[in-house]
């Protein structure tokens, strides 16, 4: 059985180190970069926090995407920030075309100070600054259930090998629908 792994959390938790890492350690697997998706709009770009349209056409590709790759016998890793709400509505899209997926939800985690700092880390155009700490209000505002957090404070990548394990082998992540 595939499965389609969705690895969020706010800017600077290691959600692309993580995603590309994992999705390399399966023989078949799909890569999607949500940003990536996002931006594919050029004329009339809104970010996605700012507009509800642009971040339902961008979950909307992503299913579209997800449920190719599952179909062609690959398990999928996205990379994007998701919401408890996101992912029911992903979710049920997807289990509507290919309903024996898995879906596993995981929000990584990492203390505010240590978000800064990683942030401040990277290079000046992708630096986030106080984006980091709005999206860490709220994904607390959205209730997260504390099953899905992965916290990576101390992860460096000597121990990513030992995440990517976890989140392979966590039943805790398995995302279980709200209806």
């Amino acid at each position: 059985m595939q499965r389609i792994y969705i690895i969020s959390g706010p800017a600077g938790v290691g959600k692309s180190t993580t995603s590309k890492m994992l999705a390399e350690s399966f023989e078949n697997s799909a890569y999607i970069e949500g940003d990536v998706i996002n931006h594919m709009v050029v004329g009339g770009y809104l970010p996605p926090w700012e507009s509800e349209a642009s971040l339902e056409l961008v979950w909307k590709n992503i299913a579209d995407l997800s449920i190719n790759f599952i179909q062609a016998g690959k398990n999928v890793v996205i990379d994007y920030v998701a919401f408890p709400e996101e992912v029911e509505l992903f979710s049920q899209c997807v289990s509507s075309q290919v309903p024996d997926v898995e879906i596993m939800y995981v929000v990584l985690w990492a203390d505010r100070d240590e978000l800064l700092k990683r942030d401040a880390e990277r290079i000046k155009d992708h630096q986030m600054g106080d984006r980091c700490l709005e999206l860490v209000q709220e994904f607390e505002e959205k209730g997260v259930k504390q099953r899905y957090l992965y916290d990576t404070t101390h992860t460096n990548l000597s121990n990513l090998e030992q995440v990517m394990k976890e989140i392979k082998s966590n039943s805790a992540f398995m995302y279980l629908s709200l209806l």
